[in-house]
């Protein structure tokens, strides 16, 4: 019986209500609409990023953000601007021609009279510091009066010559010529530098250096701050937070993908040209800054901000307090009307429900033909994959096997046994495991399958893994040397219960180790030094003869670099020339002077290889050097004998000049004593008397000086001493004659000088040892001076009586409260031409 099909007026042919069918209509014909209209907003927005310097790595999350496509996802299309020695990235993005850029920590100075932003740190410790060189400087205050190179924005390494105590009108500060050369040709003592890079460009010109971090005097600031105006985070809110996210996304990709960073350097950003290891060991560096697995990329501390605002204002480039208020980036996200955002969820909940109404019976069909494709794919794969696993276990060229441990028997062994043993895959299933092993073999692997399963049981997951070395039988009766990797399968209930491992000949590794061996021991025999190190100069072997000739242990010298030995008896061009010719490939031969351990010089013979690899590029250096010091030195000997008795000659005249001197300087503090005085003073006064100028003493002593010897100790008041013995030396002239005249007490001889001129110079010289302060210990000593001034003719007309009105002004001086200088009065000669002294005392 026949089914009649009766269809309304408003049904199509398929059951479909016709006005439904021009619902779907209209709703696609909308969507076109709306699609339409969107399609402009889908255009890019075009920005400009200017960067700090020249492309290189320390801008790898910007170019990994455009490779990526994280800029192009963000709607964004950005122009990347390399900057040179004078850009200033601060005023391209306040022009407008560029809408963000990269500067250090100084972006804070700029704050104060620029309306920038900052919106992330990418380095969250800085890489500025100052490199010197080490024949120069050991520390900063060796730097004082030498010329150093500061680049603009080195607030970070000024703040930590303060915080060094070193007074910055001290230095002498000179413009950066942005390199390296400056130093290299020793024009100046230290430069400003990044630690990402310069560094390697000094350890490959061969110059040894030290390096000062204001980081590890306490200045920690940030480096490479991403920053915006404030008027461009005001108009585009949104593309500012866009550009930002991609940004740091494309950081995070760059450090954890270094090596395909570089290779997009090298292959579109390499314009100055350098080489992978310099990006390589850039990338490293800048990893130990940014410290990613600690801290996320473009983290924000306001505390580190308010200790880099307080930094700068301890140098007087920022006011105390300084407001940070709108200088860091918060992202601001915008409240919706809660009405309208409940209109939107009733909207969308409809159109959701009407779409899940017309959606749930087509899913249903797609789930159940998909489900069948699935299984096809499935048994698909299950095939391909046992084929894949045969091809691998039968053409490897290791042997594949599974063991049952309760029988100790092979459930499988893959064909290349045969390869190896000589015995077929079935032959050696047949067999027990003992008959696959020599018995010393067999013994040793009993005993680990037991030791393995007892850890096993006691919770050790750590066993499921064992490696060792074991000796098969062949079947020509040979012996084959194996490496066999296992692993232990474990039942539901934690049991182990089979053993898959996989065997590999190491015939030819045994072979090559042993004659590694041999060659090893003919090197460790030599008589001469031989040593191995990587193209850098790092020593990377060795042998004993190296230890006899200087002294240093083997473990201890590996990894350090061989100008450990440099005497620094030869100038740079000869290392120049020396690195030059062994990195063009060719053999070095020559002498050269080098230091032993115990820093005693010898001189050697060194024969120097390259070592290249197949593609011909140098991978190692080999050294052979001859202590030729002995022989050397018996040369010198001859050609020395000739001239030994000159030189005694020599010798004795300088000691006798040498005794001469000590004779006439007092041991202490090395200015002239008494017996040096009582032999000039005559010759002096006779002078003065014959030519008829004015002959000024001044008798120094230190006030208190016992009370610096009671509290101090004796040490302490000779370091005073000599402390006031170099202040008198510098507070003189020339011709003038400081002598130590006993104990705490000097006498200054000081010929053409008047007694206006003399006091002058007293109250200098006593002033400025009042400003001086003896360290002594924990505390600083400091003493006062008085001092008794005469002179000739004013106030004495023999050289004693001049002494003695010179010591009875300094008693005058001490007894009217110290500290302070007096000059004798003047007298009138007797009849017999001696002088008459003034009372002194009331």
């Amino acid at each position: 019986m026949k089914r009649r099909i009766v269809r309304t007026a408003g049904e199509q042919p398929d059951g479909t209500p016709r006005n439904m069918r021009g619902v779907f209509l209209a709703r696609l014909v909308l969507l076109c609409i709306a699609l339409c209209t969107a399609l402009p907003a889908l255009a890019l927005d075009s920005v400009t990023l200017q960067l700090k310097w020249r492309h290189q790595f320390q801008f790898a999350g910007y170019y990994m953000a455009l490779e990526k496509g994280y800029y192009q996802d963000a709607g964004l299309d950005v122009r990347l601007l390399e900057a040179d020695a004078h850009t200033d990235p601060v005023a391209e993005v306040i022009s407008g021609a560029a809408q963000f850029g990269i500067t250090s920590s100084e972006l804070l100075l700029a704050r104060q009279t620029q309306p920038v932003v900052a919106l992330a740190p990418i380095y969250q410790h800085s890489p500025f510091e100052l490199l010197a060189r080490a024949d120069r400087a050991s520390n900063l205050h060796e730097l004082v009066g030498q010329p150093i190179m500061l680049e603009a924005g080195s607030a970070e390494i000024l703040a930590l010559f303060l915080r060094e105590g070193v007074d910055l009108d001290q230095l002498k500060i000179l413009p950066h010529s942005q390199g390296i050369n400056a130093l290299l040709r020793n024009e100046v003592a230290a430069i400003s530098a990044y630690s990402t890079t310069e560094p390697f460009l000094l350890r490959q010109a061969g110059l040894a250096y030290n390096e000062f971090s204001a980081r590890a005097g306490g200045i920690d600031f940030y480096g490479d701050i991403l920053f915006t105006s404030a008027s461009e985070l005001k108009a585009n809110p949104k593309r500012t937070r866009a550009f930002l996210a991609a940004s740091l996304a494309g950081w995070q990709y760059a450090m954890a993908h270094i090596d395909e960073s570089i290779d997009l350097i090298m292959a579109k950003y390499n314009t100055q040209d350098y080489s992978r290891e310099y990006y390589r060991f850039e990338a490293e560096e800048s990893l130990r800054l940014m410290r990613p697995d600690l801290v996320q990329i473009g983290h924000v501390n306001p505390g580190r901000w308010r200790h880099i605002a307080d930094t700068y204002a301890a140098l007087g480039m920022l006011p105390e307090q300084f407001p940070l208020d709108g200088f860091l980036y918060e992202a601001v996200t915008h409240r919706l009307d809660p009405r309208l955002i409940a209109a939107l969820a009733l909207a969308v909940a409809v159109a959701l429900t009407l779409a899940l109404l017309s959606w749930r019976v087509q899913s249903l069909n797609r789930r159940l033909r998909g489900e069948i494709a699935q299984r096809e794919r499935l048994n698909q794969e299950l095939a391909e994959s046992e084929a894949l696993h045969r091809l691998l276990t039968e053409n490897s060229g290791d042997v594949i096997w599974m063991l049952d441990l309760a029988s100790q028997r092979f459930d499988y062994v893959s064909p290349s046994v045969e390869r190896l043993r000589g015995f077929t895959a079935e032959e050696v299933i047949a067999q027990p495991m003992e008959d696959a092993l020599t018995p010393p073999s067999a013994q040793k692997v009993t005993a680990l399958i037991g030791e393995t399963v007892e850890r096993l049981l006691a919770g050790d997951t750590e066993a499921v893994y064992v490696t060792t070395e074991v000796d098969q039988p062949h079947r020509d009766g040979r012996i084959v040397p194996t490496e066999v990797a296992t692993t232990y399968l474990l039942d539901p209930a934690g049991q182990p219960v089979k053993l898959l491992g996989i065997t590999r000949d190491i015939s030819e590794r045994k072979a090559l180790e042993s004659e590694l061996r041999t060659r090893l021991a003919a090197i460790e025999a030599a008589a001469d030094a031989i040593i191995i190190t990587d193209t850098q100069g790092y020593l990377l072997y060795v042998n004993p003869a190296f230890t006899e000739q200087t002294g240093y242990d083997p473990t201890a010298v590996k990894g350090r670099h061989t100008r450990m030995l440099n005497s620094g008896k030869h100038p740079k061009a000869f290392y120049a020339q020396l690195w030059q010719t062994v990195l063009a490939g060719r053999i070095w031969r020559g002498e050269l002077i080098n230091r032993r351990k115990n820093g005693e010089y010898y001189e050697e013979e060194m024969t120097i290889s390259p070592v290249k690899n197949e593609h011909g590029a140098i991978e190692y250096f080999v050294a052979v050097k001859r202590d030729i010091s002995g022989q050397r030195a018996l040369e010198r000997a001859l050609q020395a004998a000739n001239q030994e008795l000159q030189q005694n000659l020599d010798k004795i005249s300088r000691l006798q000049e040498i005794l001469a001197e000590q004779a006439i300087r007092d041991p202490l503090t090395g200015v002239y004593n008494r017996r040096y005085l009582d032999e000039t003073l005559p010759r002096e006064f006779a002078r003065a008397e014959r030519e008829g100028y004015g002959l000024a003493i001044a008798m120094v002593d230190v006030d208190f000086f016992k009370r610096i010897n009671d509290t101090w100790g004796h040490p302490a008041g000779d370091e005073m001493l000599k402390t006031l013995a170099e202040c008198l030396r510098l507070g003189v002239r020339e011709g003038d004659i400081v002598c130590r005249y006993g104990g705490e007490e000097f006498l200054l001889l000081l010929p053409r000088m008047t007694a206006e001129i003399a006091c002058a110079r007293a109250e200098r010289i006593r002033q400025d040892f009042a400003a001086l302060e003896l360290a002594w210990g924990e505390v600083r000593i400091q003493a006062t001076l008085s001092i008794g001034l005469a002179t000739f003719p004013d106030h004495a007309q023999t050289a004693n009586a001049l002494i003695e009105q010179a010591d009875a002004a300094l008693y005058r001086a001490k007894r009217t409260g110290r500290n302070r200088s007096e000059i004798a009065s003047p007298v009138a000669a007797n009849a017999n031409g001696s002088d008459i002294m003034p009372a002194i005392h009331n």
